[in-house]
């Protein structure tokens, strides 16, 4: 059990919950991190099976460059974080016709693609011009770091108003979503409908762009050695040494408030339950949960849980961790992710969930680190997308907690998917695939869900676009005071970098109110990187 008074609470040990409790346990605040699982990190977290080590949900990293907003938060913490490495061969895309590789100089895949489609020479000279244009912004990251709730005042207008100048080169490929959308932006670059093939797979034209961009400012990374899980591990140290602590198997059953203010929590280990007390809360988790069962029910506007209710969310994962009985390369798998996908299938239904259309990614983790596998053996991670509504919530029942509960008709359907999916990757690149595995593990919707609580067991939150732009879903300030909310809930997008930028900012947020000299020293802290 914890000490009962805090200075900060956080709800969630993933990358967000984490970094958010090293910041401000670094800076002289008292802090709790509670953790409903018994493992940390999150989607960074791995598992151990047979003295095989996997990554529960990393495809790669972003921004954990030398110059990476991720890598100069971390350096804020210490030097000694855990290193990703910089990716050379990154996608390589697998059809019934094509293949073609991008790797950190897309300049080669410009060139193969206008000897295989010499009369498209112009148009994708231009798209990769256009490229290079969201190359630029995403060299901007790092002065989009500090969110608007972070600061007050003129110069909070004057920053939207330097960040819309940096965007406003790519809003235009902004406006480009859904088949008919992206097919619309394709167009204005390619005639040869081909060429549009290449790109069936992607759900707006942004997503069709941004590959290239990132290649171009090599912002492409792999884990540290020892996999995604030794950089929360590392984030744990830094906490503790700062004399904060981080528990896990302790679910948060209520969030206490008085006069709409925040007071504290009760949450459960061990089938005790305990309470702690504290003047803020960062909630690095499902805000879903937060709104809908941790608050009272009226301290959140319904309006806002409708908003919430009804934003887009990214999809989840069909992961099949893989243990080979030899080594990846001996079996023709290389460093780069594989990407298959039938150019005939529809659009939608790449992203939809359906064992026999869905795109399949697929890492060999082994092959760069053989720290993952005993010696002649790999391991391979498999990814297609899914969605927690796919055949009645995967065959689960609900008990009178709802709770899902995985019956035998669940494990035979999340086995009849991996082999579906198998017999795919034999049939495109890797004829004797199920000859040479030693056991492997499925991981559903359902897993991911009750794992994270994330709504509908969504991988990164709440996706870019439209939708969540007009209606404004992303937010920090909670309509409880003292209760900011980080993770990926607070800003549009996924992935590393954006739980980090959350963590950064909830952490400005905490100490604007608890210690602001410490707020002044971390927000001018990008400056020295900018």
């Amino acid at each position: 059990m914890a000490n009962k008074d805090f200075d900060v609470i956080i709800i969630g040990a993933g990358i967000s919950g984490l970094t958010a409790a090293a910041l401000l346990s670094k800076s002289g605040l008292k802090v709790c991190v509670l953790e409903r699982h018994y493992l940390i990190g999150g989607y960074l977290q791995g598992f151990e099976r047979k003295g095989f080590i996997f990554d529960t949900a990393i495809h790669w990293l972003n921004q954990c460059g030398e110059n990476g907003t991720v890598t100069k938060v971390f350096e804020y913490l210490g030097t000694d974080f855990p290193r990703p490495i910089t990716m050379k061969t990154i996608h390589k895309h697998i059809t019934s016709d094509y293949e073609f590789v991008l790797t950190n100089n897309p300049e080669i895949l410009k060139n193969q693609l206008i000897k295989d489609f010499p009369l498209e020479e112009k148009g994708i000279k231009n798209f990769f011009k256009a490229a290079q244009k969201v190359a630029a912004v995403s060299n901007n990251f790092p002065k989009f770091f500090i969110s608007n709730e972070a600061m007050g005042g003129v110069r909070k207008w004057t920053f939207s108003l330097k960040q819309l100048r940096i965007i406003f080169p790519i809003i235009k490929y902004a406006l480009y979503g859904g088949d008919k959308g992206v097919k619309k932006g394709l167009k204005k670059f390619f005639s040869d409908d081909e060429m549009l093939k290449l790109f069936c797979s992607e759900p707006d034209l942004l997503s069709c762009l941004f590959p290239i961009a990132w290649a171009y400012n090599q912002d492409y990374q792999n884990p540290p050695i020892g996999g995604s899980k030794v950089i929360p591990e590392w984030l744990e140290s830094k906490i503790i040494k700062n004399g904060s602590e981080v528990l896990t198997s302790a679910e948060v059953v209520k969030i206490d408030i008085e006069n709409n203010e925040f007071r504290g929590v009760t949450y459960k280990q061990r089938h005790k339950e305990y309470s702690l007390t504290a003047t803020h809360l960062i909630a690095a988790c499902d805000i879903d949960t937060v709104y809908n069962k941790l608050l009272p029910d009226t301290a959140i506007p319904q309006k806002l849980k409708t908003k919430m209710d009804n934003s887009e969310l990214y999809s989840s994962s069909l992961t099949i961790s893989i243990a080979l009985t030899c080594t990846a390369e001996s079996l023709g798998f290389g460093d780069v992710m594989l990407y298959i996908f039938n150019e005939e299938t529809a659009r939608s239904e790449h992203l939809s969930g359906d064992p026999h259309k869905s795109f399949i990614s697929i890492l060999a983790p082994t092959v760069r680190d053989k720290t993952l596998a005993p010696e002649n053996m790999g391991t391979l991670n498999v990814f297609v997308p899914a969605w927690m509504m796919y055949e009645d919530n995967w065959k689960t029942t609900v008990n009178s907690k709802g709770e899902f509960v995985r019956t035998d008709a669940y494990k035979k359907l999340k086995d009849d998917f991996a082999q579906i999916i198998f017999e795919r990757i034999e049939k495109q690149i890797c004829p004797d695939l199920r000859k040479h595995i030693l056991f492997y593990e499925v991981a559903t919707p359902i897993t991911y869900h009750r794992y994270t609580h994330n709504k509908d067991g969504s991988m990164m939150g709440t996706r870019p676009g439209k939708v969540n732009m007009k209606s404004k879903v992303a937010h920090y300030k909670s309509p409880v005071k003292n209760i900011f909310i980080g993770g990926h809930w607070a800003e549009l997008g996924g992935g590393v970098p954006i739980a980090v930028k959350a963590a950064y900012n909830a952490s400005l947020m905490v100490l604007k109110d608890l210690n602001k000299e410490e707020y002044k020293k971390l927000i001018e802290y990008p400056k020295t990187w900018l």
